[in-house]
């Protein structure tokens, strides 16, 4: 349900390492955002995460997997074509525990957990901004329809104002 390519494809499996769930012939460009580097003044009172220099990060990370997706050369066709309708890309974190730290919180504590769902969603949010900035310059993914793609458990959860303009 949370999957929002779930109007047109079925998860049958994930990649090797099991973090991505895909459908057949599916493949996933993995990327990581090292949020250890981003810690303003680590160890300080008043440390944290600089949130333009991440949101400037994701949306170069995103650039660049999108772009992946046209030099990769793929084993199948079927691949290649899957990867292309679709455009999947999965960009994770890296330094999690240390940036954690370095703005004085313990990993697997309470605060720890809401600081780290707080950074996710940053992550994920920018990261929809800039698959929209992309979409306006290059088009929107072949397979993209907006109002399914919105319905989506993960869509459903994510803000109004990146919603809007996702549709």
């Amino acid at each position: 349900q949370s999957n929002n390519l779930r109007y047109c494809e079925t998860i049958a499996a994930t990649n090797p390492c099991g973090e991505q769930p895909l459908p057949p012939y599916g493949a996933c460009l993995l990327g990581s955002i090292n949020l250890s580097q981003l810690v303003t003044t680590p160890f300080e009172t008043g440390a944290e995460i600089d949130s333009a220099a991440l949101t400037d990060l994701v949306a170069t990370a995103v650039r660049m997997m999108d772009n992946v997706v046209d030099t990769s050369k793929f084993p199948l066709e079927a691949q290649a074509q899957e990867a292309r309708n679709k455009r999947r890309i999965g960009l994770g974190v890296t330094g999690l525990a240390d940036a954690l730290l370095m703005v004085g919180l313990r990993y697997g504590s309470d605060a720890g957990a809401a600081q780290t769902e707080a950074w996710l969603h940053a992550i994920a949010r920018a990261a929809y901004l800039a698959s929209v900035d992309l979409a306006k310059e290059k088009g929107a993914f072949p397979l993209f329809d907006a109002e399914p793609y919105l319905e989506s458990g993960t869509m459903q959860l994510m803000d109004e104002d990146v919603r809007d303009a996702i549709r």
